[in-house]
């Protein structure tokens, strides 16, 4: 390993197969999270707001009005870990919503993008309002951001909703909700007791979308003028709240960012199937028969000890309840929620994966190696020759690295084709606008020895200023890119009135135009040349979706 490789990876992604030890304190806060904490007690201003359970005291600074730590659920431990979320009980007097309350449990999965450690006690959501200016109506959009990450890691509290919430004139929401082993998980015992089962963390997003039915409107804003968004895997949650029956109701809207592969072979498994992970799982700790209550009663510590080796990794299950059918068959026969679909990728996704693959093999990718990954690839997806017929599509050579060839086929196979299949296939179900997001100069938080371009989540400090992950690197944007995101932070909040502002043209299969974001004005853009990019002739006939 180059010396040079090897002092960038300190600073970078850890390694994901060995992420178990990472784990620390669960009730240990993490460094934002205290930063927060600081900032929150350095203003005076009390700002009170009114909710179902009671009165909430939050904070103003810079124009925005500021409640963090919101309980929307009791907290789901002892008897509640892995049952339905449960309503929370008032409380008495003024309940101080001025910090951060816990990040889900977790370990250091995705490396850099999140710092492992939290709670089980993370059911709690954040709000924040802009100051009243002329021109606002009654009442405000609503903005529901659902973190990414592989539903194994993130929080609420790593995204700044200030730029949202200012530009784009909304009341924006940030989530915690049940991750990894806590959040989806199956188990006999478990799944036996009459209760929904399996998707604990699906649950949870529903909770709290009907929390904001419920009292969004003490915040100033309008429940009947809700957008949803994610990007990666909670652009993989909004797929999963369009098509489940049990979220029916409670959205307008959806931005899906980056959700990759929803359409790939595998990608939704049984309850059974999931149930053989869960197994694995209480097996591994010592209990080969075990019972809901010895489920119950493994730690914290002690499940996430062990979870990376049975974890879903985001594949969805379907439960027969709040999702009763895998989302592709959900999406062709129509059953969707929601009137507006935004949809789109980064054009260099695969580059943050390509680190991630790296950073776990300890060296640069070389060509056998490109040759093994993708190999592992073609078990997944059941594809005899897939590893032959990707490599002669996407030869090495073509491009500045083995590494960057495997992005770029991470890119068109895990994004950019079957992201394009979601808009074609729904394009007749609901308005479906779609997008590509490219900087070439956008700032990276993840180093690495080949060009990465707009990798994955390299977008997201254009919507939350300072994004970073759990990195020491800052993201700080030029003026020039500070323009640019306070047009994408208007066109995200403003989906109700896409149409009347004219930027973002829907979508029409027939004659497929995106909107081209991160350079300059936003412009749509004829599909031809996205498709060229992108390979959409060779993964058609890859039968892979």
């Amino acid at each position: 390993m180059s010396s040079k490789f090897s002092s960038r990876l300190k600073k970078t992604l850890a390694v994901a197969a060995a992420a178990a030890w990472l784990i620390i304190p669960a009730v240990l806060p993490n460094q934002q999270t205290m930063v927060y904490a600081a900032e929150a007690q350095a203003v005076s201003q009390n700002v009170l707001a009114n909710t179902e359970n009671g009165q909430v005291r939050g904070f103003a600074k810079g124009g925005v009005r500021y409640w963090r730590g919101i309980p929307y659920a009791k907290p789901p431990v002892g008897e509640l870990r892995w049952r339905p979320p449960v309503k929370v009980d008032n409380w008495h007097g003024v309940l101080d919503a001025t910090e951060y309350k816990s990040e889900a449990a977790q370990t250091g999965y995705l490396g850099v993008f999140a710092t492992a450690g939290g709670s089980e006690d993370c059911l709690y959501l954040n709000v924040a309002v802009p100051e009243k200016q002329p021109g606002d109506p009654d009442k405000l959009p609503v903005f529901v951001w659902i973190h990414g990450g592989a539903l194994v890691v993130g929080a609420g509290s790593d995204y700044d909703p200030s730029l949202l919430a200012k530009e784009g004139r909304a009341v924006v929401v940030t989530i915690n909700y049940r991750l990894g082993a806590f959040g989806y998980f199956a188990h006999p015992a478990l799944d036996a007791e009459g209760h929904a089962a399996v998707n604990y963390g699906v649950m949870d997003q529903i909770a709290a979308l009907e929390w904001v039915q419920r009292n969004i409107e003490n915040f100033g804003g309008d429940p009947d003028n809700v957008t949803i968004s994610g990007e990666s895997s909670g652009g993989q949650s909004s797929q999963i709240l369009m098509a489940s029956p049990k979220a029916k109701g409670l959205f307008k809207n959806i931005i899906a960012m980056s959700s990759p592969v929803m359409y790939a072979n595998g990608h939704s498994i049984s309850r059974e199937q999931a149930e053989e992970k869960g197994i694995g799982l209480a097996k591994a700790a010592g209990l080969e028969n075990a019972t809901a209550e010895e489920l119950r009663s493994l730690s914290t510590e002690e499940i996430l000890a062990l979870e990376n080796n049975y974890l879903l990794d985001g594949i969805i299950t379907r439960d027969g309840e709040y999702v009763p059918s895998s989302i592709a068959e959900a999406f062709k026969n129509g059953e969707v929620n929601g009137e507006r679909l935004g949809i789109g990728n980064v054009q260099n996704e695969g580059s943050f994966f390509a680190a991630l693959t790296e950073s776990i093999a300890g060296k640069n990718m070389d060509e056998a190696a490109y040759r093994t990954n993708l190999e592992t690839l073609e078990k997944q997806y059941a594809i005899p020759g897939f590893a032959d017929k990707v490599m002669a599509e996407y030869p090495a050579e073509a491009y500045g690295s083995p590494a960057e060839a495997y992005a770029q086929v991470i890119t068109d196979s895990w994004f950019a084709a079957p992201i394009y299949r979601i808009a074609d296939s729904l394009d007749s179900k609901l308005k479906v606008y779609y997008y590509e997001f490219s900087d070439p100069q956008c700032p990276k938080y993840v180093a690495t020895d080949f060009e990465q371009g707009t990798a994955h989540t390299y977008e997201l400090p254009y919507l939350f200023p300072g994004f970073h992950g759990s990195s020491d690197i800052g993201t700080e944007l030029t003026p020039k890119q500070q323009k640019v995101a306070k047009q994408m932070a208007k066109i995200w909040t403003g989906m109700s009135k896409v149409d009347e502002q004219g930027i973002w043209k829907r979508f029409d299969g027939d004659h497929a135009r995106y909107l081209k974001l991160g350079q300059g004005k936003p412009q749509m853009v004829d599909m031809k040349e996205y498709k060229q990019r992108h390979h959409f002739a060779f993964w058609q006939n890859i039968n892979m979706y």
